[in-house]
């Protein structure tokens, strides 16, 4: 019989202005397993696993300007692996970012159509570039049913349980997918044609050939990131443009058919929309474009 988990809680400062329950369900991802979103509570719950293989779950709570993080785990913490919990809190609510210019930047542009709340701005991202570019390989040409159901069966098949709970675990290490091999990725998760793509990014980390840290650097270029991006075999414009915008660079477009239909409809009377046509719409925001079209989206 499985021990009983104990509880452990932290609070992690959050800058002021934020909007916790923007943050979480302003983007997609919070849908997506090991991720859930409990209304009745607003919390965000996931099964994690940490760096030293233990698999705990969490649960985030917005408090008086701080985030609260309640731990269930069946062994107790080490400061280390606490201070890993704080750090992939920090990157999920990007708590490190600051949207004061995109704030301005929006009154001067009178951009009401953005419906932009005190402290929103932020999109919920994974604690590891890892499980973000897979997710983001997982909404290339296909529904965002298809997208959730693969990254079900994913987490499902190769996820590390939350004390021995067959549907409780973790999102899968890059040594779990590499291990499994592309026929088992194709037969048991669906991914399809992406199969080959996640395998070998599972594979190139765990052989020591990509960095994903390296993506991180604040202070590489787009332009730059982008093209290391592109490198990395089955990431497209689309992809490497969506997985910018997860890195904290929001100006590159990540035109894709559904952005295609909001502008055609809002701006040229439901008719086609080049990527010129797109790309002049959002250009006087700057930096901060990719953010405009998302919360103007997400205010039609």
């Amino acid at each position: 019989m499985a021990s009983k988990p104990s509880t452990y809680s932290l609070e992690e400062q959050v800058p002021t202005p934020f909007d916790f329950r923007s943050t979480i369900q302003a983007h997609g991802w919070v849908v997506l397993r090991p991720f859930e979103w409990h209304e009745p509570t607003a919390a965000l719950s996931r099964i994690h696993r940490l760096e030293t293989g233990k698999v705990v779950q969490l649960h985030l709570h917005d408090g008086n300007k701080v985030i609260r993080i309640e731990i269930d785990t069946v062994s107790s913490l080490t400061t280390d692996e606490e201070t890993e919990i704080r750090q992939s809190v920090r990157r999920m609510l990007r708590l490190d970012e600051g949207f004061e210019a995109f704030h301005q930047l929006s009154k001067q542009l009178d951009g009401q159509s953005l419906a932009l709340k005190p402290g929103s701005g932020r999109l919920l991202r994974c604690p590891r570039l890892f499980e973000d570019i897979i997710y983001t390989l997982c909404t290339t040409n296909i529904a965002w049913s298809g997208t959730k159901r693969m990254v079900d069966r994913l987490v499902a098949k190769l996820g590390d349980p939350f004390m021995d709970i067959h549907d409780q675990r973790a999102f899968p290490t890059a040594e779990a997918i590499a291990a499994a091999g592309t026929d088992f990725l194709k037969q048991e998760t669906g991914l399809g044609y992406r199969s080959a793509y996640v395998w070998e990014l599972a594979t190139a980390i765990v052989e020591g050939q990509v960095d994903l840290d390296a993506f991180e650097d604040q202070a590489l270029p787009t332009d730059e990131l982008y093209r290391m991006l592109r490198q990395i075999k089955g990431v497209g414009d689309y992809a490497a443009s969506t997985i910018l915008m997860l890195l904290g660079h929001y100006d590159r477009l990540a035109i894709d058919s559904e952005m295609r239909a909001f502008v055609s409809t809002k701006y040229f009377d439901n008719q086609p929309a080049s990527n010129d046509q797109i790309q002049a719409i959002y250009a006087p925001w700057g930096r901060w474009q990719y953010l405009a079209y998302w919360f103007e989206s997400l205010s039609n």
